[in-house]
């Protein structure tokens, strides 16, 4: 046990020790000063780290309203095919394994207003006056955030597909068929049936969804810098502690943006094991 825990403690404990204590203190010239809470404080009171924060709920929000009934649907297809289900996985599957840069630079393209392929398209059936995607910073799914929310949800449309299909064919056929000689349509199975035997899929998908779509990086600093172009609308907050460190050069505030975040998703885990992943285990038992 000894190697492995001596990697956890170079790599994440230490690394975590040092950014908690950097968060305490300011840099007065080459020195450090111990400051206590004043960085958090003055994180408290400015409006670009509660739009970046605001942004990094919203788009997590966006991202699994989308990506978890459109992953059931298709899981549930792909479920029902009996020869060529697995060319289907792997293409569903693929953009999973793409660089999130390669993506971001394609959809970069594909969403330009003026001569992109999906404002192409709709000119092509009629749509005088296409979405501006990308260039668009306000609310609604024909803006920026809609722009990043069909990027990540075509990037991880196949790991989704491939969980909630692992879930499918857990569950025993021979329920299936006591509840068709009972007499249920396939709508009553599906409801009474498929969705409470995916309860843990759901759990599972939802916990570890949000805390990569909260993390998102890559694909959004390629799209829009790390201000979150336009007017930071894409910025998250893992982009503004990136600013504040490398643009900047504040690390100490920049680690305490780092402890808000590690104390944010840290609170998302245990309430999400507190709401649904107990309940399951207590069910087991």
């Amino acid at each position: 046990m000894l190697p492995p825990f001596a990697l956890l403690v170079l790599f994440v404990l230490y690394p975590t020790f040092v950014t908690f204590r950097q968060s305490l203190f300011a840099a007065r010239g080459r020195q450090e000063e111990f400051v206590g809470l004043e960085q958090f404080r003055s994180l408290g009171v400015n409006p670009v780290f509660w739009q970046a924060l605001g942004n990094t709920v919203l788009l997590a929000v966006c991202f699994l309203a989308v990506i978890l009934p459109l992953s059931v649907v298709l899981a549930s297809m792909l479920n029902r095919v009996r020869r060529g289900g697995t060319p289907l996985k792997v293409i569903y599957f693929l953009p999973q394994l793409t660089s999130a840069v390669a993506v971001a630079i394609i959809f970069n393209y594909v969403f330009q207003p003026d001569w992109g392929l999906l404002n192409g398209a709709l000119r092509a059936l009629g749509v005088e006056d296409p979405p501006l995607w990308l260039s668009d910073p306000r609310h609604g799914p024909f803006g920026s955030r809609g722009a990043v929310t069909i990027l990540a949800v075509w990037t991880g449309l196949g790991y989704f597909i491939l969980i909630v299909l692992a879930g499918l064919q857990s569950i025993s056929p021979e329920i299936y068929e006591a509840a068709a000689i009972d007499g249920a349509g396939p709508l009553r199975i599906w409801w009474s049936i498929t969705l409470p035997n995916l309860r843990p899929t759901f759990v599972f998908l939802l916990i570890t969804g949000t805390l990569d779509a909260m993390a998102r990086f890559s694909d959004l600093w390629t799209l829009g810098g790390p201000g979150g172009a336009p007017a930071r609308s894409l910025q998250t907050i893992v982009m503004y502690m990136y600013q504040t460190a490398f643009e900047s050069g504040n690390v100490n505030r920049a680690a305490a943006v780092g402890v808000i975040f590690f104390l944010l998703m840290l609170g998302i885990t245990l309430i999400s094991y507190r709401g649904f992943l107990s309940r399951e285990f207590r069910r087991s038992r």
